[in-house]
């Protein structure tokens, strides 16, 4: 089972982001999975999993200075909040999924980040700035 809206979501975010999947699960259940959902159009760029996060407790924490990448054009996403404490100003916390097929989150994600990707064509983007406005 897949959460609706992820197949189209991952593909039409590919066309505005670099998709990293950092997981805190094992790289064995996850490649699992993701080579189902992402077996042929290849959406995914890398993959990071539990051995690559900071265990504190029962959090495994994903610290995004192990992507190497300009933290102004970083997002992440992810259903727990506690699991990028290191970066909070750069997440985005989305409802976990339970089997709900009228579950409509990555639909409206979806919009939030095209709106996002939009704006990172100016000369003073900063995203972590820009996510702000969609913060309850």
């Amino acid at each position: 089972m897949v959460r609706p809206y992820a197949l189209s979501f991952l593909e039409e975010m590919n066309e505005f982001y670099e998709i990293i999947i950092f997981t805190a699960g094992t790289q064995g259940y996850a490649d699992w999975i993701l080579d189902q959902i992402d077996d042929t159009n290849k959406n995914i760029s890398h993959r990071l999993y539990r051995h690559h996060t900071m265990p504190e407790g029962d959090t495994y924490i994903k610290d995004l200075d192990l992507l190497n990448r300009d933290l102004k054009h970083t997002l992440i996403v992810d259903n727990l909040k506690e699991n990028f404490t290191y970066h909070q100003e750069n997440g985005i916390e989305i409802h976990s999924w339970y089997d709900d097929f009228g579950d409509r989150c990555l639909f409206h994600l979806g919009t939030i980040l095209k709106i996002l990707a939009e704006e990172s064509h100016t000369t003073e983007f900063d995203i972590r700035e820009s996510i702000k406005k969609f913060r309850p």
